[in-house]
C-alpha cells in the first residue's frame, strides 16, 4: 500500500497536479449518477452554476442531497462512519416490491483546462447481517497539463496508473482493506479525489444548534447543521467577516456586526442590529430569529476559509422572510463564478428569481424517484412572459423531460 502511494507521489512532476484540486476554481461538477440509491433506481442529476431541485414532498429531493452528503463525508469521517451517519448500509439500498438492491454512485466533474470529464465511482454489494462490501471503487482524472491519474478497485485488488504527457504510464498494485475506501492510499489520484469531495458543502441548518452555546471545534469541516458555525466564523479574517455581515444585512435589515462571544469554555454569537429608532442593540444568538440564524450560517458556509466548489442548501426558504428570499438568491447567484449552488425548494419566490433552465424536476412514480430538466413545453409560456415558473409550481404544471 505504501509503495503505491509513495511511487505516485515521487513520479517526478506529478505532485503538481494536486493543485488542480486544491484550487476551488479549478473544479466544476457536472453530474451525479445514482443507481439503486434510496428512492432512486437509475437517475442522473445534471449540475450547473445554480440549480434548484423542485418537486412534491417525499418525491426524492432530499435523497439526492443525501448522496452528495455521503460522498462529502467519506474523506472527512471515513467510509464506515459516513455510512453509519446515513443510518447504516441497509438504509441506503433501493427497494422495489420489498426486494433490496445494491447502490452505486458516480460523480462527474471537470478539472479546469483539461477539456475532459473526470469521475469517481463507488459501488456497493451486500453481505449478511446488513453489512456491505465494496464491489468497485474507481476514479479517472484528467488534468490541464495532459497528465492523468486513475485507480480501480474490484473487490480488494487495486490498480493505480499515473501518466504524464509524453511519458510511459507508471502502474502500482496493492490489496485494499475490506470495507474501507482506498482514497487515503491511492497516491496522487486519491489526494485529488479527496480534495474534490471535500469541495462539496451541504447545508441543512438547525437554528437551535446555531443559537446554543457551542464547544470550540476544528475549523476544517463546517458541520451542515451549523453546530460549529461560531468556530468557523471566528477563524475568518477581518475582511471576510465583514463580507458575511454585509451579505447578512441584505437579508436581515439593520445588522451591522456579528461577534464571537466567549462564555467560559463555550462560544456563542453576538449580533448588533440597528432598529428603526436609530439605536443599535446587541443580541445573543439565542435571542435572534430562526431566519437570521439560518441566513448567517448559509453565508458562513459560502465564505468559509475552505470555500466550497459546490454549495448544497436544503430548503433555504424555511424561516426566512418571503421578502428576503429574492435577496438571498441574488447573493448566492453573485458567487457562482466561484461556487456552484444547488438548492432544494418549495418556494415559488426562489424559483421566480432563477433562470428557467436552472430547474430540475423530481417526481415519484411506481415506487421510484426520477429527476430531469424542465420540459420545453413548460418553458415556452415562461419565455413569452405569459406566466412565471413560480405560478407553474403553484399549479403543479412544471413538467419534466420524459425520456
Amino acid at each position: 500500500m505504501t509503495e503505491a502511494k509513495d511511487g505516485a507521489e515521487e513520479s517526478g512532476g506529478m505532485v503538481s497536479i494536486t493543485w488542480e484540486a486544491l484550487n476551488p476554481n479549478s473544479v466544476r461538477f457536472k453530474s451525479l449518477e445514482l443507481q439503486n440509491f434510496l428512492s432512486y433506481k437509475n437517475a442522473s442529476l445534471d449540475l450547473s452554476d445554480f440549480i434548484a431541485i423542485v418537486g412534491p414532498n417525499a418525491s426524492g429531493k432530499s435523497n439526492a442531497v443525501a448522496a452528495l452528503r455521503l460522498l462529502r463525508e467519506i474523506p472527512s469521517y471515513g467510509l464506515p462512519t459516513a455510512i453509519a451517519r446515513r443510518g447504516g448500509f441497509d438504509q441506503l439500498r433501493h427497494r422495489s416490491r420489498g426486494h433490496p438492491y445494491d447502490p452505486s454512485l458516480r460523480l462527474c466533474f471537470e478539472m479546469h483546462g483539461s477539456g475532459r470529464t473526470s469521475s469517481y465511482l463507488l459501488s456497493f454489494g451486500s453481505v449478511k447481517g446488513g453489512q456491505y462490501k465494496i464491489k468497485r471503487e474507481a476514479a479517472e482524472l484528467f488534468f490541464a497539463d495532459g497528465s492523468s491519474a486513475s485507480f480501480d478497485r474490484t473487490g480488494d485488488a487495486v490498480r493505480i496508473i499515473v501518466s504524464r504527457k509524453d511519458s510511459k504510464p507508471e502502474r502500482f498494485n496493492f490489496n485494499a482493506v475490506a470495507g474501507q475506501s482506498i482514497i487515503p492510499a491511492a497516491g496522487i489520484a486519491g489526494i485529488t479525489v479527496y480534495e474534490v469531495l471535500q469541495r462539496i458543502q451541504t447545508v441543512e441548518v438547525n437554528p437551535a444548534k446555531v443559537g446554543d452555546l457551542q464547544e470550540p471545534s476544528s475549523t476544517a469541516t463546517f458541520e451542515s447543521d451549523g453546530s460549529n458555525v461560531a468556530s468557523i466564523y471566528d477563524s475568518l479574517d477581518k475582511k471576510t467577516k465583514q463580507d458575511v455581515v454585509d451579505r447578512l444585512a441584505a437579508i436581515v435589515p439593520g445588522i451591522v456586526a456579528v461577534e464571537v462571544y466567549h462564555l467560559a469554555d463555550r462560544l456563542t454569537l453576538r449580533f448588533k442590529q440597528t432598529a428603526d429608532d436609530g439605536l443599535t442593540r446587541t443580541f445573543l444568538a439565542k435571542q435572534m430569529s430562526d431566519g437570521t440564524l439560518r441566513a448567517f450560517a448559509i453565508m458562513v458556509a459560502l465564505l468559509q476559509n475552505r470555500r466550497p466548489t459546490l454549495l448544497v442548501i436544503e430548503e433555504p426558504e424555511v424561516a426566512i422572510h418571503l421578502g428576503a428570499l429574492g435577496s438571498l438568491v441574488q447573493l448566492l447567484e453573485a458567487e457562482t463564478n466561484k461556487t456552484q449552488v444547488l438548492v432544494t425548494t418549495h418556494s415559488a419566490d426562489i424559483i421566480d428569481a432563477l433562470p428557467i433552465d436552472s430547474l430540475r424536476i423530481v417526481w415519484h412514480e411506481n415506487g421510484v424517484s426520477n429527476v430531469a430538466r424542465l420540459a420545453e413545453h413548460s418553458k415556452i409560456p415562461v419565455r413569452k412572459g405569459l406566466i412565471t415558473p413560480g405560478q407553474l409550481l403553484r399549479s403543479d404544471s412544471l413538467d419534466p423531460v420524459i425520456s
